[in-house]
């Protein structure tokens, strides 16, 4: 049974009123090894308080709020996990993941705004961001695991905070096995600017390490990058804020999820950040059929979205009539959206179709659903006999040049096909297929953030779900951003620069793949590859490095 958590319980957060000499506070004496012991049962939510008290003393001075206990298929390493949020008496809250078994904490955050400096107090320096980080690992991590670091920023974080808005300093300690740096696996912290730590991740893999005395020479794998490395050439959104701004869209050069961008050090393939073989993708439009430029969107009334739903739904076959639910959502500045429900005429009392189409007030046709299919569902069949991922993929598409027949020229499928081992599961599950579209502007693609999905279902091949929310929240006209012919470089010159500002080494490389509906998950085991390493950055359509590690310092 799949258990559905809230959303807190997955992104966790701590506030930063707390004074640094108790967060480093002593765990009795006691090191941390006989505090996280290897627990073959669950721990119940008695233990795991116990526990992390022991190793977090300042969970004194805070009282708990609340527990939960989340399944590991939730979660991105696969561990079963409590999660704790505490409250202090006007001093904010904060949060702790543990390992459900072990008691290990594998993620501390405040949540709340951190605490000005006062006027006699300095800025931290980035030593002494690394002396606060190394003591508070000595209280979470065990001295075995401690011994396997890095030292601290040795090596860059291969998947930084760019985008938040926590202020601090980034800390990362890379975790080495056999003198190979293990980029995904470490411990990440960011320390804040009056000394606390606000944030603390545990990330440390179980599984078993290829054999790296059968690895290619890095020459070998220099000339295996430059022959088959692909990144995209797209419109990406530069904003690193949740909200749409239609001016920071810009062109660039970067790799996206299923680019050939790694070298695997043993076959010499190239493979794309879910770990898969990789080539060059082939991106084309689905028609000919470009709607006009506008600078503005008309927004519409809701009889208005009615007449459009009424249109689409004379797209599919038999007869449907409108079962008399409107329903209305967004009011006042926000965004408004109507859902209606149809249902097909059969004439003969059998049971019939539920089809739900929702129209927002730009117009656009934002969601199709048949039959309001669960996505999260207590008990599932398994599938014996389903379609084939491309079977799905040729339904999807066609559904898409059906309902979105006037944008057709402007519509790419996203060339991708899962792991074999991602379609046993999905068809252990019953969940359905999800294939992914893309927009192109002046036929160029808007990047891996605007992609749409079409759900199929992996049994009968019928289209059950489609969210497209992203045609209406891009950006408001193709005049709004930069043109294709101010492009000063191309594909070899991007590579180029790429290489000029990383440096190819051996790492070992966990990726996240694709899980049940949706959620991302680690890799059982690590890769060992070939990649180009340095700071988080990509390239801009006029040769310019432009570097999301520096930007997180500002």
């Amino acid at each position: 049974m799949l258990k559905r958590t809230t959303s807190w319980g997955l992104s966790l957060g701590v506030s930063s009123t707390l004074l640094m000499t108790t967060v480093f506070a002593s765990v009795g004496g006691e090191s941390l090894t006989s505090v996280v012991y290897a627990a073959e049962k669950t721990l119940s939510e008695k233990e795991a308080i116990a526990l992390a008290q022991k190793q977090l003393k300042i969970l004194g001075e805070y009282k708990l709020r609340d527990a939960e206990f989340v399944d590991g298929i939730e979660m991105l390493w696969g561990k079963s996990i409590w999660y704790t949020s505490w409250n202090k008496e006007n001093g904010g809250s904060l949060g702790v993941q543990q390992d459900a078994t072990s008691g290990e904490i594998w993620k501390y955050e405040y949540i709340g705004e951190e605490r000005d400096l006062d006027a006699n107090q300095k800025k931290l320096t980035e030593d002494q961001a690394f002396q606060v980080a190394t003591q508070f690992l000595k209280q979470v991590a065990t001295e075995e695991e401690r011994s396997r670091l890095s030292k601290p920023n040795e090596y860059p974080d291969s998947d930084i905070f760019y985008t938040r808005a926590k202020r601090g300093i980034d800390v990362n300690f890379t975790r080495i096995e056999n003198g190979i740096p293990f980029l995904e696996n470490g411990f990440r912290l960011i320390v804040g600017n009056d000394g606390e730590v606000i944030h603390f991740e545990r990330r440390w893999s179980e599984g078993k390490f290829p054999d790296a005395s059968k690895v290619i020479e890095i020459t070998e794998a220099d000339k295996k990058w430059d022959e088959g490395a692909f990144p995209s050439f797209f419109y990406k959104d530069m904003s690193s804020r949740v909200r749409i701004e239609p001016e920071s869209y810009q062109l660039v050069y970067d790799f996206q999820r299923i680019d050939p961008q790694v070298v695997d050090a043993i076959t010499g393939k190239m493979l794309d950040s879910y770990g898969q073989f990789a080539k060059e993708r082939k991106i084309e439009p689905l028609g000919k059929t470009i709607p006009p430029a506008t600078t503005e969107r008309k927004l519409i009334t809701k009889d208005e979205a009615q007449k459009i739903a009424e249109q689409h739904i004379k797209k599919l076959p038999g007869i449907y009539s409108l079962n008399g639910k409107i329903n209305e959502s967004g009011s006042g500045s926000d965004k408004k959206s109507w859902l209606f429900e149809y249902v097909l005429q059969t004439g003969d009392g059998k049971k019939s179709d539920t089809v739900h189409i929702i129209i927002d007030d730009s117009g656009c046709f934002v969601y199709f659903g048949l039959n309001a299919k669960i996505r999260f569902k207590e008990a599932s069949k398994k599938i014996e006999k389903g379609i084939t991922w491309s079977e799905a993929q040729e339904s999807a598409r066609k559904f898409v040049q059906t309902f979105y027949s006037d944008q057709s020229g402007i519509i790419y499928a996203v060339d991708y096909v899962p792991s074999e081992e991602r379609i046993k599961e999905i068809w252990e599950i019953d969940e359905p297929y999800a294939i992914e579209f893309g927009y192109l502007i002046n036929g160029v693609p808007t990047g891996d953030d605007r992609f749409f999905q079409v759900d199929v279902d992996a049994e009968t091949g019928e289209v059950v779900e489609v969210y497209n929310y992203e045609y209406s929240e891009g950006p408001s006209s193709d005049s709004s951003l930069p043109p294709t012919n101010e492009v000063g470089i191309d594909l070899k010159m991007a590579k180029k620069v790429m290489k000029e500002n990383k440096k190819l080494m051996l790492t070992y490389f966990q990726p996240k793949v694709e899980g049940s509906y949706g959620r991302e998950k680690m890799l059982e085991h690590p890769l060992l590859v070939y990649r180009y390493v340095g700071e988080k950055g990509l390239v801009k359509a006029d040769g310019k490095w432009h570097s999301f590690t520096k930007e997180r310092k500002q």
